[in-house]
């Protein structure tokens, strides 16, 4: 099937502008590609979970990315034609899923765990076998009939995957036991998410594919899964974020939520716990029965209009309905009907750590988020300089969900160290559990074994309290990297003081992406941070942002964690 569309010449800018039309209002008409022919197997495919990584499937169709059009002066451009794949489990592919096929790219190929996906978006169970429809849509322009190839069909058989439920991993790819779900499992994760300002995360569906962004500067807010890609991140504000990714349109948006306010039989502000990922507001309750309550804000839209410039992010009315066991996220606020037994102090929370059943809930007593240290002390790590035990040194926290705290340090131990939660507090010490070396091990709460002192010198120091690990890394050198947008490593001179690092650095203006702090020249060992306080493996900084053109000093410490660009 051919396309013959008319084109007005105004929209010729998008090839090559030339002046050999012969007067204003010209037009240009085309024949389209050639009509599209797609092959592949016909047989019966099974797919095997055990297999998931192997070739399971592939398609080819025939070249339709060159197209003539009516005036040989005007040069056509590459590609021009979008070829989209389509999957159906019926004929008339009223239920297709879609995936857009790369310019220049005549073939797909579908390993097991990729195919099973799709099936599965389409609705097909585990074990049972049903027939599959292949065909290609080729469109040449925005509001132009697109023209379908010819159709191939097969019977398939999938694997049972659970394709709801969407895992957020670190930005190491480690699980972090929080999740998103699709509820009707077709590849859009919705939930809340507490994070940290620049929260780095990736997310990983039922049958293995991770998504991360798509490894472009400038589009915080696009989706890959391709091996290229990088992290998603969020953006500067802390808090609650109403977050979705929508792996089929290939972005994702979160909607910050700095404020909830409860109305009704109790009013007031609520306080949000990040690390419970829930929301709670204490009263006096004078008598048992129920409450009659609304709980509304005003959220802030990132998307990838606004990307994560806080000035770009939207307005946006938001506010619970439905019934406390089963809430319902929007942008109005009705009457919640919840049920109080206890009188006196009781607290209200909102409970949205589970995006498949968001509660609320009275519980007795009150209810106020727990503090997490910001800095973890280390004392005897330097008795060799220092000649006594102090609490001089600290690291600071950097991933508040694995309670991972990390910095530099000047390492002269005598006798070993140990890690403490408090200053002047002796009594909550984290010792070295058996098996564990200077430079990594795991660690016991209260345990009595000094940690084994390393070589006297500049270390970088990581503790990990949930997994109860520390490791240590020696740090031959510092650089930084993206200060006036230059990405490349500048290596830093060491001062007299051990850690502390300077250069001279000259620049146009801000990085619009801010600069990061490496060591070792190793990418993976970086300081981003915020406010003057250098943060392991931390946002971008941004010290940059309210400087003009000129030639400044840079000065790190990366014992003290601090930052000066002046």
């Amino acid at each position: 099937m051919k396309m013959k569309q008319s084109i007005y010449i105004l929209l010729v800018s998008i090839f090559v502008v030339i002046s050999s039309c012969e007067k204003d209002g010209d037009f240009l008409t085309t024949t389209g590609g050639g009509v599209v022919t797609l092959q592949g197997p016909t047989e019966d495919i099974v797919l095997n979970y055990d297999a998931a990584d192997d070739l399971a499937l592939t398609i080819y169709w025939t070249d339709n990315g060159e197209i003539s059009l009516s005036n040989p002066g005007v040069l056509a451009p590459e590609n021009a034609i979008a070829n989209t794949i389509q999957l159906a489990a019926n004929a008339d592919f009223s239920n297709a899923v879609e995936q857009r096929a790369e310019d220049g790219i005549f073939q797909h190929q579908y390993t097991h765990y990729e195919l099973n996906a799709q099936l599965s978006r389409l609705g097909m169970e585990g074990g049972v076998s049903y027939p599959l429809y292949i065909r290609i849509r080729s469109e040449l322009g925005n509001n132009m009939p697109p023209a379908y190839s010819n159709v191939i069909t097969m019977s398939v058989t999938p694997y049972l995957i659970d394709m709801s439920v969407g895992y957020i991993l670190d930005s190491a790819m480690g699980e972090t036991g929080r999740t998103l779900y699709s509820a009707t499992s077709n590849g859009i994760y919705e939930g809340f998410l507490g994070v940290t300002a620049w929260y780095n995360w990736y997310l990983r569906e039922g049958e293995g594919s991770v998504w991360g962004n798509d490894g472009v500067d400038g589009t915080a807010f696009m989706a890959s899964k391709e091996t290229s890609h990088w992290n998603f991140w969020f953006p500067g504000q802390a808090g609650s974020y109403y977050t979705i990714l929508n792996t089929t349109a290939r972005e994702w948006s979160a909607l910050h939520i700095p404020t909830l306010t409860v109305a009704g039989d109790v009013n007031g502000e609520m306080t949000f716990d990040r690390t419970a990922n829930r929301w709670s507001y204490a009263f006096n309750n004078t008598a048992t029965g129920t409450i009659n309550v609304t709980i509304s804000g005003t959220g802030k839209q990132y998307n990838l209009t606004t990307g994560t410039d806080d000035a770009a992010a939207t307005d946006t009315p938001i506010g619970f309905s439905g019934t406390p066991e089963k809430l319902t996220f929007g942008n109005n606020a009705t009457p919640i009907t919840v049920p109080v037994s206890g009188t006196g102090s009781v607290t209200l929370i909102l409970d949205l750590s589970n995006p498949q059943q968001w509660l609320l809930t009275v519980t007795e007593g009150s209810s106020t988020p727990i503090e997490i240290p910001p800095l973890l002390y280390l004392s005897g790590v330097d008795d060799g300089t220092s000649g006594s035990w102090t609490f001089d040194n600290y690291l600071r926290l950097f991933n508040e969900d694995a309670l991972g705290y990390g910095g530099g340090c000047n390492v002269n131990s005598l006798w070993g160290y140990k890690f403490y939660n408090e200053k002047d507090n002796w009594s909550d010490a984290y010792g070295m559990a058996e098996g564990g070396t200077a430079l990594a091990g795991s660690l016991l709460f209260g345990g009595g074994v000094n940690i084994t002192a390393p070589q006297a010198g500049l270390y970088l120091i990581e503790m990990y309290k949930k997994a109860l690990t520390y490791k240590l890394t020696p740090i031959s050198s510092v650089s930084y990297s993206g200060l006036d947008d230059d990405w490349t490593l500048h290596t830093m001179t060491p001062t007299e003081t051990v850690g502390v690092y300077s250069a001279q650095v000259t620049i146009a203006g801000p990085s619009p992406w801010g600069f990061q702090i490496i060591l070792n020249e190793n990418w993976d060992l970086k300081f981003g941070g915020s406010n003057g306080e250098l943060i392991l493996y931390g946002g971008n900084l941004t010290n940059d942002a309210s400087l003009s053109a000129g030639t400044y000093t840079l000065t790190v410490d990366v014992c003290k964690q601090i930052i000066t660009l002046k």
